[in-house]
């Protein structure tokens, strides 16, 4: 049998669902267990070693044919680590832990990463935390079994539990998933197993990682598997690291990396090539943080799975959930720069007219674009960084107005990318939940799209009608100016106007009230109207009822409704009028 590398971890779930408090669990637990071969941080994980992992789970995990060599779990602060970070061929963790507050329940950003594991078809666990927060909790006074732990906290504790375990596994029923409590699952491939756990106290983390393990060693062998494969990496990001210069921050999940290794890498141009110069890891026992310096030990070499920081040239335009590809000779720089090219573009499917999108990471950037797929909405345009001023302005040349938004994931708005005149038009998305971002898109759509259908109906010739006051001609042609008043509707200037026996009247050029021209005039109105093409006592009389003439076209769309009682009488008579000279079928 081959040797396995150790699988990768990764938490999902909702904010402030435990996933934190969780993680410095088990590597509090990992730091306190010395005896048993202690723990190494890596930069962006926390490396369980094997030893640890049985010393942890003594009594619940057997040690025979233990192959797994330890667990690598991805602890990225800030980052979504495994939603925003992938490898070529699917996620790069291996296996994940969804971790469920039991009071909250399933939460729109857990839903989120369900879906997520669905698509990738990831092995996981559900970790159900807080559960020390539940009426009738006795805290233990020492390290002690889950079922031990349950049982001291009484029945009333016991129901409290099986109620909320059994609203979140009737959710996950809904999302496709068949769960059940951990120790009540005979059939692992048929139902999730969930975990109660208590993070503050430990309860329940060992068999958690019992769980996994389990889980690794019975369904993912083949993948954890060691092979010769060429190395390859998941890239987090570009930082500055003191007496090292600019570096990367990765993940290796396949093969062996050596420092003067080339590769090539996904840049923001497109793919690029360079060479391993330093590889590097905070030194043992301290807590890897990206954002902080601190003594690093430097590498000859780091087997997968494992977080480090690699210093090479070019390393500074690598583009966040990139790829990293070792390259072995002459013959496969061309396979890997295709690759790559193709890893540098993960959305490729653009329409004439859809949303933009933009995210902080390659992979980022593939899910959400997943998601609008699945939600039907177009994608004009896709990029990884911030919102900058070039993607408003292409937004807003979209030619549906329900398109001009865009999609920012986990990513800011630069200060001067929204010009003047533009923010009215272009609508910017902003947050770090893709659920969100659709519900709000599709709420925005339904707005927008009333207000365009308001705004249509408003720049449409409504239907009105008015009465050539007697006595009151002022101009007999070119035009003619005559008094009127509005009987029916809001006449404005602008329309076509129809005479009673359906043949056209002429344009009504403008109104005026006391001297002065006015937009438009309600019923009741009494004003001068000025009508280019009418010949009064030749095509207009005193006395005579004149009407808009509504086009056929704009008749079917104000017929869905916003007409008043007036204006929807005064447009059937016009139809009944166009149908003795255009047929019985107009305006049909």
């Amino acid at each position: 049998m081959s040797a396995l590398r150790q699988p990768i971890l990764s938490l999902l779930g909702h904010v402030d669902h435990g996933k934190t408090t969780l993680l410095d669990r088990i590597a509090g637990s990992v730091r306190a267990s010395q005896e048993a071969g202690g723990i190494t941080q890596h930069i962006g994980a926390v490396e369980i070693p094997q030893e640890t992992v049985l010393e942890l789970c003594r009594g619940i995990l057997p040690t025979e044919n233990f192959r797994v060599p330890g667990l690598l779990i991805v602890d990225t602060p800030g980052h979504r680590s495994f939603e925003t970070m992938r490898r070529r061929g699917g996620a790069l963790a291996d296996l994940a832990i969804l971790v469920v507050d039991c009071r909250e329940g399933v939460m729109p950003q857990t839903r989120e990463s369900v879906q997520i594991l669905k698509h990738e078809k990831t092995p996981f666990a559900v970790a159900l935390t807080k559960i020390d927060l539940l009426p009738s909790w006795r805290k233990p006074t020492g390290p002690t079994p889950l079922k031990e732990a349950l049982a001291r906290s009484g029945p009333e504790f016991g129901k409290a539990l099986d109620e909320r375990l059994y609203a979140v596994a009737e959710t996950l029923t809904d999302l496709g998933f068949s769960a059940e409590r951990f120790d009540r699952v005979s059939d692992f491939t048929r139902n999730l197993g969930i975990v109660p756990v208590s993070s503050k106290s430990g309860v329940g983390v060992p068999e958690l990682l019992a769980l996994l393990v389990g889980l690794a060693q019975r369904f993912l062998e083949s993948e954890l598997a060691r092979t010769t494969e060429r190395a390859e990496a998941t890239i987090l990001e570009r930082s500055e690291q003191k007496g090292v210069g600019p570096v990367a921050s990765v993940i290796l999940y396949r093969g062996t990396l050596k420092v003067g290794d080339e590769f090539g890498f996904t840049g923001r141009a497109g793919p690029r090539e360079s060479r391993v110069r330093g590889i590097y890891r905070p030194s043992p026992g301290k807590r890897a943080r990206r954002t902080q310096g601190g003594h690093l030990d430097s590498l000859p070499e780091v087997q997968a799975a494992a977080g480090v920081y690699l210093s090479a040239t070019g390393l500074e335009e690598a583009l966040p959930g990139g790829l990293l590809k070792v390259i072995r000779g002459p013959q496969d720089r061309e396979e890997v720069r295709e690759l790559l090219a193709v890893e540098s573009h993960p959305v490729t499917d653009f329409a004439e007219s859809g949303v933009q999108l933009a995210a902080d990471t390659l992979g980022g950037l593939e899910a959400l674009a997943f998601e609008c797929r699945e939600a039907g909405i177009p994608i004009h345009g896709a990029e990884v960084g911030a919102v900058s001023r070039p993607m408003i302005l292409r937004t807003a040349s979209v030619k549906d107005p329900v398109h001009r938004a865009v999609f920012a994931f986990n990513v800011p708005v630069l200060p001067d990318a929204i010009p003047p005149g533009v923010e009215n038009s272009v609508r910017v998305l902003q947050g770090e939940v893709m659920y969100r971002l659709l519900e709000e898109y599709s709420l925005w759509k339904e707005d927008r799209t009333k207000q365009l259908a308001e705004q249509r109906r408003g720049e449409l010739a409504h239907p009105a009608k008015f009465q050539v006051l007697p006595g009151f001609v002022f101009r007999t042609s070119k035009p003619a100016i005559v008094g009127i008043k509005v009987l029916a509707g809001t006449l404005r200037p602008g329309v076509r106007l129809l005479r009673q026996d359906g043949s056209e009247l002429g344009l009504l050029k403008s109104l005026q009230r006391e001297g002065s021209s006015v937009r438009e005039a309600a019923e009741g109105a009494e004003l001068a109207a000025s009508i280019d093409g009418a010949i009064v006592h030749r095509t207009l009389e005193e006395g005579d009822t004149v009407y808009v003439s509504v086009p056929e076209s704009a008749v079917r769309t104000l017929r869905t409704g916003g007409l008043s009682e007036a204006e929807q009488t005064t447009l059937e008579e016009m139809i009944r009028i166009r149908r003795q000279t255009l047929g019985p079928f107009w305006g049909q």
